[in-house]
């Protein structure tokens, strides 16, 4: 069977002490060998006191040993959860990069679609000039007769042409209005993106005071916890002198008690002396005792003075890991509001771009269809004069 080393071991050991340091051997055993099991019983309290004391110590040393490997294990996975979430960031860039890639290889692909498109139009534009280049030559062989009804059809021709071109204007202003609406709505992404990044630095800055609280909140235990010290020293300098002054009463009254005796005869002499003896010995114990409890409160005031200290660190600790983590996250909020930012401002760029370039193809479209409606009209009054 064993014995479990805790508090509770250690208040019976130091109670076993004092009731050895208490042992009133005297009236039990010979005058001869009192002393002898005296000095033997004052020896053996204060070897299992200095015993109790060393164990005590072992054990604050194994919390403190503890405390330090639990400190130090929280610390490394704080450290793992920060890799984790750069690792995470790294990843989501990596991710962001492809995802720029991708679209910016799609705009490339659609702008070598586009300028295929504008090729196949240039060379169907080329093949209606050289078209229209033949009529004109076929309507210049023509008879006198054709040129009024020429003359009527160029007036036609022309107020078709005006009315394609106030089309391909209203057109043109859509596009405008259209690359407009683009633009404001990309300043109000911007504005959104600035807000949210307005919005991440007041929460940091709110974790900021929350971790100095914290840490004025410890600093305010850490002074009480000295003061109630500081209160439980004086009172145990209060008892050991009072436990001084009854020990200087008891061996004044035994003074008077062996001069008192001192007159009787000389039987009642030698009780008095062996009872005054009694007293001496009874106020040593009484003055050891008050002296080794005078050491046990000390050694206790300085046990929950270190035990304060401890807190106290281990407080400043926690409001400095709050604070790095505080500053770790205004980083990270720092670093996605950037970012946002700076993928709204590509983005912004990259829709502008868009707007100028189907704004382009409308307007060289839409000039186009004024072309070909214009080569239409030439076909067609050939057809009437044939």
């Amino acid at each position: 069977m064993t014995t479990k080393l805790d508090s509770k071991f250690l208040q019976v050991l130091s109670q076993t002490a004092q009731k050895l340091q208490a042992l009133d051997i005297q009236p039990c055993v010979l005058a001869i060998a009192a002393e002898e099991l005296c000095q033997s019983n004052s020896d053996l309290s204060q070897r299992l006191l200095a015993h109790a004391e060393q164990l005590a110590a072992a054990m604050e040393a194994k919390t403190a040993s503890d405390l330090a490997e639990k400190a130090a294990a929280l610390q490394a996975r704080e450290q793992a959860a920060a890799e984790k979430e750069v690792a995470r960031a790294q990843a989501l860039a990596e991710k962001e990069a492809a995802r720029l890639a991708k679209e910016q290889e799609v705009a490339a692909k659609a702008a070598a679609k586009a300028q295929v498109l504008a090729e196949k139009e240039a060379a169907k534009l080329a093949a209606a000039e050289a078209k229209a280049l033949l009529l004109a030559q076929k309507e210049a062989m023509r008879c006198a007769k054709e040129q009024a009804d020429a003359e009527k059809a160029a007036a036609k021709e022309q107020a078709l042409a005006k009315k394609e071109a106030a089309k391909a204007a209203a057109i043109e202003a859509k596009v405008q209005a259209l690359a407009e609406k683009e633009a404001a709505r990309l300043a109000k992404e911007q504005a959104m993106a600035e807000q949210a990044a307005a919005k991440a630095q007041a929460q940091a800055e709110k974790e900021a005071a929350k971790a100095a609280a914290i840490e004025a909140k410890a600093q305010v235990l850490a002074e009480k916890e000295a003061a109630r010290l500081a209160k439980e020293q004086a009172d145990a300098e209060k008892a050991a002198a009072k436990a001084k002054e009854l020990a200087e009463r008891a061996e004044a009254k035994a003074r008077a008690l062996a001069e008192k005796e001192a007159a009787k005869e000389a039987a009642a002499a030698a009780k008095a002396q062996a009872l005054l003896e009694v007293e001496a010995m009874r106020a040593a114990a009484a003055a050891l005792k008050a002296k080794q409890q005078e050491e046990k409160e000390a050694a206790r005031i300085e046990k929950e003075k270190r035990a304060a200290e401890i807190a106290a660190a281990k407080a400043i600790q926690d409001a400095e890991r709050q604070k790095a983590q505080k500053a770790a996250e205004e980083a990270r909020a720092l670093r996605e509001a950037k970012r946002a930012e700076a993928l709204a401002e590509q983005q912004a760029k990259q829709r502008a771009i868009m707007a100028a370039s189907v704004a382009k193809l409308a307007a060289e479209k839409a000039a186009h269809l004024a072309e070909q409606q214009k080569i239409a009209s030439h076909e067609a009054r050939g057809n009437e004069t044939d």
